[in-house]
């Protein structure tokens, strides 16, 4: 989890800040999304502080905290993405979540979900009118784009581990 805290966490607090500044969004979401990114950091923290405290839910705070790290993401998205663009990115975060602390299959799902979840809010801030082609193509890569880059992250823990075990049998 430090690892998330340490580059993840500050680069979606500068994200939704910058999103923030640059595009003046109205007040309602300005204030909804900076509730938002409170809450997470302070959530945030707080897993990184104690999710090895209670040994026993060790597992199941993770899991945990990539659900809620979804959820904060798809909240800010949603609230964001008509005045920023480049807020798609936090969903990039639950699928590399799960590639640190979840088997291959969760990772998946978990970026699949994800990028389901890019194309679904595409849909649902352009209903009713006719969505250009290119937005739809732009969206699907940004929507391919994370579970590939999960699976990526996923297999360059499992080599970590395989090296770090194969040197403790040296």
């Amino acid at each position: 989890m430090n690892l998330l805290n340490l580059y993840f966490t500050p680069f979606a607090a500068v994200l939704v800040v910058v999103a923030l500044y640059f595009s003046e969004p109205d007040k309602t979401t300005k204030y909804c999304a900076f509730a938002i990114l409170a809450l997470s950091l302070i959530v945030n923290h707080w897993f990184a502080k104690n999710t090895y405290r209670f040994i026993g839910w060790t597992g199941r705070l993770k899991l945990i905290q990539v659900w809620l790290t979804f959820l904060w993401s798809v909240l800010l998205f949603y609230l964001l993405f008509p005045y920023w663009a480049p807020m798609w990115l936090l969903l990039a975060m639950p699928a590399v979540t799960a590639a640190l602390y979840q088997d291959k299959a969760q990772t998946i799902a978990t970026g699949l979900l994800s990028g389901a979840t890019v194309l679904f809010v595409y849909w649902l801030r352009w209903r009713g009118n006719d969505i250009p082609a290119q937005l739809w193509a732009q969206a699907g890569v940004h929507a391919a784009f994370i579970p590939v880059l999960a699976l990526f992250v996923h297999a360059l823990a499992q080599t970590a581990l395989k090296m770090r075990d194969i040197r403790s049998r040296l």
